[in-house]
């Protein structure tokens, strides 16, 4: 027997491979009549599918659950920096070293990444550690800071808030500096503590540390301010 040929106008589905699709709403005769098969009202009979989690209405048990712990609003956060990378960053002559190094120069070397809160030291290959080098950073461990010191450097721990950190990080940004703030009361002992180096250390007042941080950083591209916003006589 000959078969026709095979071309789009003839082919069919194999019998039964195929079921014609119930309609809906058509009389009781339909099976699917009335209600179209979604009962009688409610929230199934609107919708079709329930929320994950949606128990009818009663609190379902994700927000039965006894809530643990807390988050701390006031929480800080420091781009950590070990000694061995900061050597490896000055051997390559991304940092000069003979040069102050602040957050700005670290996070433009690409030594940090994105600074939130500050810049942490850590002492991380503090055994071989010997470039002398003047740094400031927002806190520092005490072995980082003893393994700077013994190879001859120096190390500041100073405070900046989130406009501080944006005008030292990009100054292009500001017409005007603004005035770095005090730290907080919390923040205080740890600034006023000579162990941590910090910039308020020896009686220093707030406004004498930032004016001693520019004299032990050299920068002349930004005027220090006093406390009533003048320039120093």
């Amino acid at each position: 027997a000959e078969f026709p040929r095979i071309g789009l106008h003839n082919i069919r589905n194999l019998p039964g491979a195929t079921k014609q699709a119930i309609r809906l709403g058509r009389g009781r005769s339909s099976r699917r009549g009335k209600t179209s098969g979604r009962g009688n009202k409610g929230y199934g009979q609107h919708n079709g599918t329930v929320k994950l989690g949606f128990e009818g209405g009663q609190t379902p048990m994700h927000r039965r659950q006894p809530k643990r712990g807390f988050k701390n609003p006031h929480t800080l956060t420091y781009e950590p920096i070990n000694l061995n990378k900061l050597k490896d960053f000055i051997a390559r002559g991304k940092i000069d070293p003979t040069q102050p190094i602040d957050m700005n120069v670290l996070w433009r070397a690409g030594a940090v990444g994105k600074i939130d809160d500050g810049v942490k030291l850590l002492a991380t290959g503090a055994d071989e550690f010997n470039v002398p080098v003047t740094i400031e950073v927002s806190k520092a461990s005490k072995t980082a800071i003893a393994a700077i010191e013994a190879a001859g450097g120096t190390v500041s721990c100073a405070y900046y808030n989130k406009l501080g950190l944006r005008a030292l990080l990009k100054p292009e940004k500001f017409a005007v500096m603004p005035r770095r703030a005090r730290p907080p009361t919390k923040l205080r002992p740890y600034y006023e503590d000579e162990r941590n180096r910090g910039y308020m250390a020896g009686g220093k007042t707030h406004e004498d540390g930032v004016l001693s941080r520019f004299e032990i950083l050299k920068i002349s591209s930004a005027e220090p301010h006093t406390s009533d916003g003048a320039p120093p006589s």
